[in-house]
Parts: C-alpha cells; structure tokens; sequence
C-alpha cells in the first residue's frame, strides 16, 4: 500500500502540469494514468488564440484579451483562475520543462506564430524553442524556405508556401530525398528521427537542403529532429546550411508530443516520483474520506491512500467524460456535468460555425478553487479539486486556449492543496 498526500489521477495536459507544480512545492505525490495523449500534442502552450463569436476575434496580447473572453463566459476556467495562477503558472511549468530537456520561447504578453502541416499561421503564446525562428523570420518579413520529404505524407511544403503566400510574402518550398530511404516509399515520422540521431545521415540531410537555402533567413522542415538531442540536432544543420532552422509541427502522433511525454516522465524518474501508467477505473473514499484506488505495477495491483486529489482525466477521449444514452457523465465519481439541455442542442447545424458547438463547454462545474460541485453548487469532497478540460464553461480547441486552461486550474489547485497540507503541520 502507498500512502501520499495527493494523487493526480491523469497524465494528459492538466495532469504533467499538476505534477510540475506539485513538485516545485515540494508536496508528496503519486501520479497514475497514460501518457497517450501526449502524443497528439504539437509541443506549443497555447494560452488565447481566439474569442469565439459570430464573427471571432483573433488575439495578439491574449493576457489583455481575457477580459473579452471573461465576459462572453463568465463561468471560464480562466475567470476562476485569475491572471496570476496564468502568468506564474507558465513561468514554474516552462521552468519545469526546460530543465527536462525541453526548451520554450515566449515573448512577455504576446503571441507568436507557427506555421501549420496546413498552410497557415497558429497563434501560440509559448513555442519550443526549436520552433522560434519561424516568428522571427515572419514578424521581421524575411525570406523563408519550407522544405518536405520525398515520401512522408500530410507534409507538403508547395501547399505550405502557398496557403501563406499572401501572409509570408517571399516564402518558397523545396523537396528532398531522405537519404537511405529514398525509394522506400511512405515514410513514417517516427523513423527519420531514429535515423537522424545517425552523424552521417543528419549531415547528408542537411547537404541536400543547402543548395535550396541561399538568401534564405530561416528554413522550415517536419518536426523530426530527434527525441532526446533535437536543439543539438537542429544547430548542427544550421551550421552546415548558413540559416536558421525551425520545426514544423506535424500531424498527429506527432514527434514533439513523444518529446513532451519522454522529457516529463524522464524528469519525473530522475525526482524519485512516483508516475504509475495505469488506467483508474474506481476511486473509494474510506471512513476517513480519504482516496483509495488501484494501480498496476507490473502483475502487481497497488493499493494508493489520498488525502487528496486532482482529477485531470481530460474529456471524451482521456476517459474523463462519457456519453451514454443523450447524457454525459463523469465515470469515476459520477459528478454531475454542466451540458445543454438535450442531445439535439449538442451541435450546431454548420459544423464550422465560429460561435462552436454546445457540447465543447460540458464539463464539470467547481467552487472559486477548483473543486467540484453538486447539483446544488455545493463542494462535493473539500479535497477533491479538478483541472483541464474536463472543466465546464470553455471552448479550448476554438479558442487555442487548451494548455493554458491545463497550466491555469492546475496551478491554483495545486496552490490551495499546499496551503492546506502547510495549515495541517
């Protein structure tokens, strides 16, 4: 049996943010649930990209720009947070995974942009460090080259360059052989980013895109530059082509995801922490209210003891919410779930519709610190809290808000959790 002071049962978003910040307060923690979502991730902490609305408002000082989002939805996670949980929230987790290998750029207010697989311009407020030459080539309007791989597909750096022509005046593309794999056909993100950690290889590469690179300010290729070493990786190309160089994000599993789950599991097993990758199906509260579950640990099933507990399950596909006959539920504790009145309000007739979809705001709805509440608004366990997008009231993949919401919640949970664990010594 494992007795802790705070369990964070996910290990999504929200859930390696709650880790983070339950690490740099020093609190003793297990943490259980798998990584998989991670692989989805593009590796960039969005924080507001848009207000949705009938006609929506793209943000470029999104710290400026909550208080339209505040009005629109009073109930958002953000206006629970408040802006110092967001500002100290992304300063401790870009903290936490610089040190795990993972660098990030961020410009103090603003958002920057990345360069979609899909031709255009994401706003993000904080992007790896691998990425960072992209805005700066485009903010300063410098010449920049996309280059794509023969054989890798949903890359196209022609359809690139020319969905941003009218936004990046002077961008062009390029395509080059992989070398070893050039006649392989369909290639696989995954397995250029074994071969490149390969010297000789990475130097070919880079051989092959410098002739497109003269006159170009900075170079643009698929997110590929290796798991563990890929800054290293990516200044020795910039040394052999005499540009700079950034990543583009690729589609889903993505290597900057893989990155993001390798650093953060890797920094949680160099702290001594606890991080079982194992689903939990049932949590109990014994006579003392505290948390029980079960974990795998191998063959082995674990028994973990709670005081208390952060629920970072995510939504539909990390488990944290189901739908089952025209109602959404909460499954482990059977929380009740802020959604529209019935399944035909669930979507909006145009499936593009700016203003979004009634069901990308169900979730749970909690007190001014993040617990969860009954159907009378009354705090269902004083120890349980929730964070990430299994909270009610916010639209994150509309409004680029989703890392944000994670770090945010995660952050003022973990706040309270600590004050109260320092009031009971």
């Amino acid at each position: 049996m494992i007795q802790t002071d705070l369990a964070v049962i996910g290990s999504g978003m929200a859930g390696i943010c709650a880790a983070a910040f339950s690490q740099d307060r020093g609190i003793c923690f297990v943490q259980a649930g798998l990584t998989s979502e991670l692989s989805f991730a593009s590796g960039c902490l969005d924080l507001l990209g848009i207000v949705p609305r009938a006609r929506p408002h793209m943000v470029t000082r999104p710290l400026e720009d909550l208080d339209r989002l505040k009005q629109q939805r009073p109930g958002h996670p953000y206006a629970v947070a408040g802006t110092g949980h967001i500002k100290k929230g992304f300063e401790t987790f870009t903290a936490f995974m610089e040190k795990a290998g993972i660098p990030y750029h961020i410009i103090p207010g603003s958002n920057q942009h990345v360069i979609t697989p899909a031709g255009t311009l994401k706003p993000t407020y904080a992007s790896p460090l691998s990425m960072a030459a992209a805005h700066d080539a485009i903010s300063e309007n410098k010449r920049i080259l996309i280059v794509d791989i023969k054989g890798l597909k949903g890359f196209s750096s022609r359809q690139m360059a020319m969905g941003l022509k009218g936004m990046v005046p002077g961008i062009k593309s390029a395509t080059v052989a992989f070398p070893g794999r050039e006649n392989q056909g369909d290639l696989m993100c995954e397995r250029l980013t074994w071969d490149l950690e390969t010297p000789d290889i990475l130097t070919q590469f880079a051989a092959r895109i410098r002739p497109h690179a003269e006159n170009v300010y900075a170079v643009g290729i698929p997110a590929i530059l290796g798991i563990y070493r890929f800054e290293e990786l990516r200044q020795k190309i910039e040394r052999i082509i005499k540009a700079r160089v950034f990543e583009v994000p690729t589609l889903a599993p993505s290597v900057t995801g893989m990155r993001i789950k390798e650093a953060f599991l890797g920094r949680l097993s160099l702290l001594g922490i606890r991080h079982f990758s194992s689903s939990v199906t049932k949590i109990d509260l014994d006579r003392t209210k505290k948390f029980v579950f079960n974990v795998s640990q191998g063959l082995d099933r674990v028994e973990v003891r709670s005081d208390f507990l952060i629920l970072a399950t995510g939504r539909f596909m990390g488990g944290g919410l189901e739908a089952e006959n025209g109602l959404i539920k909460e499954p482990l504790f059977d929380l009740p779930v802020f959604q529209p009145g019935h399944r035909s309000q669930w979507f909006s007739r145009d499936f593009f519709d700016p203003r979004g979809h009634g069901v990308n705001q169900a979730g749970i709805e909690t007190d001014s610190g993040f617990r969860p509440v009954n159907s009378q608004k009354q705090v269902y366990h004083k120890r349980l809290y929730a964070a990430g997008s299994i909270l009610a009231h916010q639209d994150w993949k509309r409004e680029k808000s989703g890392a944000g919401i994670s770090i945010a919640s995660a952050h003022k949970a973990v706040s309270a959790i600590a004050r109260e664990l320092n009031n009971l010594k």
